[in-house]
């Protein structure tokens, strides 16, 4: 009887004191000084005598440390509590002969899995540098930065999936607005004494993370079957306001106007205009896919946005019926070369699409610039569509569809026979703000 009230004491006293074996303590390491001045705050979890540090999104400066390295600050200390008390808490339903047979490695595990809801992992950088490896150069360029970006942020090139979160994309976008723009040079990358547009590049930076974790979320889960390894989206709770490069901004009514009418003072410069006005009058398609330009069958073009064609189920498919009014910039357009079989054969000029862009926009900011106008970019056109659509009151889920976004689409309005009425409907709309040619003149535009 004696032995068993031993046991039972020791039993009791161990399932109300077992998680005191386990210790928590936030900590800062010695000599972790980031180039941004800041101290990355890690979890330092203590069991059976091993350490082992778990990252977090905090961060300290010099006033929120003692000389002797120990944190001072109340705000981090009161923010380090409350995740310490989220992983005491991810610990309670362990018993104290569980504990007995595990590790220190076996503790953080179980806490990770706690605390992210999921045991699934996937290596962020791993996962993105597969990502990237299908863009176009220029692109697969942009996301780089980006990533480099999140490695000098973090000190390392380690991230799993479950440890974004929306605390962590604020502290990331803060570090790259207080750091100096960087360049390439022979000796590395460098910081440049050229002044950062405030805000610009974090918004970039984290718009082109986003698109890595939405990808890495429609490979990993499926809802169909109910298989939902990444159950959650950090950035969709961020603010989506992301500044439009410069020269991409909508262009005014009256604008798009001059442009229809311009003749062009050279082969070149009229060209470029012809093309601008395409790529409005067809729902803003992009200089790539007017490359590629091909499948054209009762006056409808049909092609897959190359741009998003790898993160939506139906590759991106965007049908654009032609508006008879392109008919004099055709004539004019596909009067510059011979014709090669393809629905634009004038831009099949330049070697690829980069090429063909660069060219147009250097055309339009010649002409922009003659005509008294802050120089804009052929991506315009496609900004400019989807503001007007949306001032005239079309709903953002028909232009979605007509411009090839990913987009928030359901599973059955993906694999679902789309009626493409509505965004062609949206589209005279839009072209109905304007004075046209005469579509049956039969005469390309001087």
């Amino acid at each position: 009887m004696i032995e068993y009230l031993k046991y039972d004491f020791f039993v009791r006293y161990l399932s109300e004191n077992h998680k005191d074996m386990i210790t928590y303590k936030p900590i800062i390491i010695q000599g972790g000084r980031r180039r941004d001045g800041t101290y990355p705050v890690k979890i330092r979890v203590t069991f059976k005598g091993v350490v082992r540090r778990l990252p977090t999104t905090l961060v300290c400066t010099d006033s929120d440390i003692t000389r002797s390295g120990r944190i001072k600050s109340a705000a981090v200390l009161e923010r380090a509590g409350e995740l310490i008390a989220r992983m005491r808490a991810a610990c309670d339903d362990l018993s104290p002969f569980a504990l007995e047979g595990w590790s220190v490695d076996d503790v953080v595990a179980h806490i990770r899995e706690r605390l992210t809801g999921e045991s699934f992992r996937l290596d962020f950088f791993a996962f993105a540098d597969g990502y990237i490896l299908g863009k176009t150069t220029s692109t697969r360029r942009t996301y780089s930065q980006a990533l480099n970006a999140l490695e000098r942020f973090l000190g390392s090139r380690q991230l799993d999936v479950n440890d974004i979160t929306r605390a962590m994309l604020i502290a990331f976008a803060e570090f790259i607005d207080a750091e100096p723009k960087m360049q390439r040079t022979a000796q590395g990358v460098r910081p440049s004494t050229r002044a950062k547009a405030p805000g610009g590049v974090s918004a970039l930076y984290t718009a082109k993370l986003a698109h890595i974790f939405a990808a890495a979320k429609w490979k990993y889960n499926d809802e169909d079957a109910g298989r939902i390894l990444i159950p959650r989206s950090p950035f969709d709770k961020l603010r989506k306001a992301y500044p439009v490069s410069h020269g991409q901004e909508p262009l005014p009514v009256e604008v798009v106007q001059r442009i229809i009418d311009a003749p062009g003072h050279t082969e070149g410069e009229s060209l470029a205009l012809a093309l601008f006005i395409i790529s409005f009058a067809t729902m803003g398609a992009n200089m790539a896919d007017l490359w590629a330009a091909s499948d054209v069958k009762d006056g409808v073009w049909t092609y897959n946005r190359q741009k998003t064609a790898l993160r939506r189920a139906d590759r991106a498919q965007v049908r654009v019926l032609l508006s008879p009014r392109l008919r004099p910039f055709l004539a004019n357009v596909n009067g510059h070369c011979d014709g090669t079989g393809v629905w634009l054969p004038a831009v099949r000029r330049w070697r690829d699409a980069n090429s063909a862009t660069a060219a147009v926009n250097r055309q339009l900011r010649a002409w922009a610039q003659r005509e008294g106008l802050a120089p804009f970019t052929f991506y315009a056109a496609r900004h400019t569509w989807a503001t007007l659509a949306r001032q005239l009151g079309v709903e953002k889920a028909t232009v979605d569809e007509a411009l090839g976004h990913v987009g928030d689409f359901p599973v059955t309005d993906i694999y679902a026979q789309r009626n493409w009425s509505l965004a062609w409907a949206a589209n005279e709309r839009v072209l109905d703000l304007f004075s046209w040619p005469d579509p049956d003149a039969g005469e390309p535009r001087k």
